[in-house]
């Protein structure tokens, strides 16, 4: 491996895959390229889920939040059960990028602040055993955003959203995926989206680039391929 590529990746960074391909720099290489491939593939196939989740969401949040106090707005009029699921901190600071995002030439919408909500936002306001006021807020409002679950438990959907966005995490961090379940990782995405709709699923499977990426991925490498 040219020492000068070494020096710009850092040996830290490399040792990951150094040690994963036996000490030979070379074939580390490569697997660290494969890596940022099918980071980049999965960072498409994150973009689709978070989309489509926070929508779905948001729309029964937003008929929610009219009936409870006459305004669909929520991330700029939210009902007190809401707030205090939510956390005014975040609220705030979500207006606050969407004021940044529209560059002040006009005042932000509800839809401007939805848009800068993070995935982790939309993974606290799942139902915790520890929480009353959220598991009142999934109760009301949130499990119709997930009309298609036919006994698919909240704690399952919780829990695949946790496994999504700790994924997002790894992608968005630039850190080694190789070694993870990243069939896994895909299947809790689309086992989310079919609980939302069997549309929302059928149109991500179809679009969705990590799956036929990890069958490249997988063919190159397959001694690194999880058999469950």
């Amino acid at each position: 491996m040219p020492v000068d590529i070494v020096t710009y990746l850092s040996q830290p960074r490399l040792s990951t895959y150094v040690s994963a391909c036996g000490g030979d720099e070379a074939i580390a290489l490569d697997l660290y390229r494969a890596n940022a491939q099918v980071s980049g593939l999965a960072f498409t196939s994150l973009h689709y889920f978070e989309v489509i989740l926070r929508n779905a969401l948001d729309a029964e949040l937003a008929r929610w939040n009219l009936s409870a106090c006459g305004r669909a707005d929520w991330t700029l009029h939210a009902a007190p059960l809401l707030l205090a699921v939510i956390g005014l901190e975040r609220l705030k600071d979500a207006r606050d990028a969407a004021w940044r995002a529209v560059g002040r030439k006009r005042s932000p919408t509800h839809d401007d602040v939805v848009a800068q909500l993070s995935l982790g936002t939309w993974r606290y306001m799942l139902p915790s055993a520890r929480h009353q006021g959220k598991q009142k807020l999934w109760d009301d409002a949130i499990e119709q955003s997930f009309p298609n679950r036919h006994g698919v438990s909240a704690a399952s959907i919780a829990q695949s959203v946790s496994i999504a966005y700790d994924f997002r995490n790894r992608v968005a961090h630039h850190e080694p995926v190789f070694a993870l379940d990243l069939r896994g990782k895909r299947r809790a995405m689309r086992d989310v989206l079919n609980s939302v709709g069997g549309p929302a699923r059928k149109w991500f499977v179809e679009h969705d680039p990590l799956a036929p990426g990890l069958n490249d991925f997988y063919a190159q490498w397959p001694q690194l391929e999880r058999k469950n």
